[in-house]
């Protein structure tokens, strides 16, 4: 190596120094920090066709708001940092319940703005789809927004933060699309009840339309939700809780073509929904997404089932018949199989994810050994997974299910001290290969999915009770024979006739 080129390696080793300013210019961080606060600060005052009183305030408002209230919580979600669906989503879910709050309110009375104003509309679109946070931080910078309307008003910030805090909380845990009706329903009541508060502390005369307009407005704001939300979905396989229960009812065209070609990986995949359900649910992250990931995580294995342990016959092995090297390019078609299939029926972005992680970049031990031993030259690399390491907990979760659940096939008369100690070996093995770093699972994670495992995996191996014989008359067989008295009754008739 020449002396300039060592110069170069070792100034590239050295961490660069990015002062503020030069990160203030960073394309990225311009939009998201200035451009698109004030697109939104625009797009607000778009039906009035006027700028606000006081513009300064309003656009230097605008941009330090939506970044203590909005993008700070975006930047806590690891998600955007994977696919940038999630931040187009969120823009445009929050530009459109701008232009919204704003447009309806136009219509009508200046005083009626604060009743007029379809927040629940958009706070729940974002909470349900994306999280709480988001939900909370992206309704407080569109309720500053609102205020702007009606001069900077103090009153109106704080009615609309109430029933942004009040939408977020009652929609954040969503499971079935009814319940968002619900959770307008209860939002209309808190509406309703905040403004007739107000008024009679102000000592203003109460008019029935304005608190009927109140408590109409996230009622009818929760119907438009239900039925745009599953086309958001379909659009950026960005899926609520909702969109997911519904993925995971086991009649889905994927789930069904692989119970009828790859049996073995269906029913494996079932029982890796249990494990990884109670795991997510004792640690805090989404059980609905672990299991319905775990349905879909081997789709990919229908093509060629025959390749996998589970659906091969005593006695078949195809890869019997092939080198290593074949074997290898073969189970890693799997993950690319299921990759295309994932995408072809739009599902989730992180069931995509699931597919691609859950075997990260480990050695295929088997085929690399088995390689060694018939004395070719095989570098381990070349018998890992493609990957990428798992990117989130959900993703993790399933990984270690995974291994736990094919390990735990070997067991003998397994006893809850066996299995657990099988199952601790497996997650340690895969922690010290280092598979676990980008998942965001830490020990005290790792403890409490060790104990879920165990227990679940002895609860599926429960024995039942041997019920005693009685004496049952043969009346059909295999064969499809019937009661032979039944056979000769048949006959007779059939002679006399």
């Amino acid at each position: 190596m020449s002396m300039n080129e060592k110069k170069r390696s070792r100034n590239s080793d050295i961490p660069k120094v990015q002062f503020p300013l030069e990160r203030l210019l960073n394309v990225k961080d311009l939009t998201n920090f200035v451009v698109f606060p004030v697109f939104l600060a625009l797009l607000n005052r778009l039906p009035f066709l006027t700028l606000p009183s006081k513009p300064f305030l309003y656009f230097v408002g605008s941009a330090i708001l939506w970044y203590i209230f909005a993008e700070r919580s975006v930047r806590s979600n690891r998600y955007f940092n994977l696919h940038r669906a999630y931040r187009i989503t969120f823009f445009s879910v929050v530009a459109f319940g701008v232009f919204v709050n704003s447009f309806v309110p136009s219509l009508a009375d200046e005083a009626l703005l604060p009743e007029m104003t379809p927040i629940f509309l958009s706070v729940s679109m974002v909470t349900v789809l994306i999280g709480y946070q988001e939900g909370i931080g992206s309704g407080l910078f569109m309720s500053f927004l609102a205020s702007a309307n009606l001069d900077n008003s103090l009153e109106t910030f704080i009615l609309l933060s109430v029933v942004v805090l009040a939408t977020a909380l009652t929609t954040r845990a969503i499971e079935r699309r009814i319940e968002i009706a619900r959770a307008g329903f209860e939002v209309s009541l808190i509406f309703l009840a905040i403004n007739a508060i107000r008024i009679i502390l102000q000592g203003e005369p109460i008019h029935a339309v304005d608190l009927l307009i109140a408590f109409a407005n996230p009622i009818l704001s929760s119907v438009i939700v239900i039925g745009i939300v599953p086309y958001l979905e379909y659009a950026s396989r960005i899926y609520s809780n909702t969109g997911l229960i519904e993925l995971g009812n086991l009649s889905h065209p994927l789930l069904k073509n692989l119970s009828i070609y790859a049996p073995g990986t269906y029913y494996h995949s079932i029982s890796l929904a249990n494990l990884s359900e109670a795991a997510a649910e004792r640690i805090g992250a989404n059980s609905i997404l672990a299991r319905v990931a775990s349905y879909f995580h081997d789709i990919g294995k229908s093509k060629r089932p025959q390749y996998f342990t589970e659906n091969q016959q005593e006695g078949t092995n195809p890869h019997d018949n092939i080198t290593p090297s074949m074997s290898n390019l073969v189970i890693n078609e799997h993950v690319k199989q299921g990759i295309e299939q994932a995408r072809k029926y739009r599902l989730p972005l992180l069931l995509e994810d699931v597919i691609k992680e859950h075997h990260g970049t480990r050695i295929k031990k088997f085929f690399f050994h088995k390689a060694k031993t018939l004395g070719q030259e095989e570098r381990s690399d070349d018998f890992r997974y493609p990957g990428p390491k798992p990117q989130f907990k959900e993703s993790g979760i399933i990984m270690l299910a995974d291994s736990v659940e094919a390990a735990f096939k070997s067991i003998k008369k397994p006893t809850p001290a066996k299995t657990q100690e099988l199952v601790e070996e497996v997650v340690n093995g895969i922690y010290n290969e280092r598979q676990l770093d980008q998942s965001g699972l830490d020990l005290d994670d790792l403890e409490k999915i060790i104990e879920a495992f165990t227990r679940v995996l002895m609860s599926m191996n429960q024995q039942r009770i041997e019920y005693p014989k009685e004496a049952t008359e043969k009346v059909v067989s295999i064969s499809g024979d019937s009661d032979p008295k039944q056979n000769t009754e048949e006959d007779r008739r059939e002679q006399n006739n």
